[in-house]
């Protein structure tokens, strides 16, 4: 199950992850020129930055996927890499569509180019209505495969050979 970083506290509170972002974006603005940012591209920037929000990463390529399943902790589970298919009805258009804020159901956004760290690792974000209700997303299990504990280390060496390493990634 998927939870975003705004939803993973004792006790999720909207009205105080709204007056974060909005207090992130104010003094965001100071550091960073984003004319005619929406909500989104904020959100995506504060994801960027640890700001706790609503939204969870993914890549859309697989040996990145793996890089962050070898390299996470802890480190003597299993590793695990989710996938999960991308249509149309389930992408995040932020031009169109509602805010951060309005949105119902689980969507997908493929972030503008905001920073170099997000399109070097083909990022793209899950968008969750209700932040502190974990979400599984259909067909998890058949979507999924495990990198066992023993063998994280030799997967992270096999990648590095392929330049999936740190240096590349952040």
């Amino acid at each position: 199950e998927c939870k975003p970083s705004a939803g993973r506290g004792a006790e999720f509170d909207p009205r105080h992850e709204r007056q974060l972002f909005q207090d992130f974006k104010r003094e965001a603005r100071l550091h960073v020129a984003m004319p005619g940012a929406t909500d989104w591209d904020w959100l995506a920037l504060g994801q960027h930055y640890g700001l706790p929000t609503r939204l969870l990463d993914w890549t859309t390529n697989p040996l990145i996927a793996c890089f962050f399943a070898v390299a996470s902790q802890p480190a003597n589970e299993d590793a695990i890499v989710y996938a999960h298919p991308l249509g149309g009805s389930s992408m995040i258009d932020p031009e169109r569509g509602p805010g951060p804020f309005e949105i119902a159901e689980v969507g997908f956004l493929l972030p503008s180019a905001l920073a170099p760290r997000i399109a070097s690792q083909k990022g793209l974000f899950s968008a969750h209505p209700d932040p502190a209700s974990a979400w599984t997303p259909p067909g998890m299990a058949e979507n999924s495969f495990e990198i066992p504990r023993d063998t994280r280390a030799v997967f992270q060496r096999n990648l590095f050979q392929l330049g999936v390493d740190a240096a590349h990634i952040w």
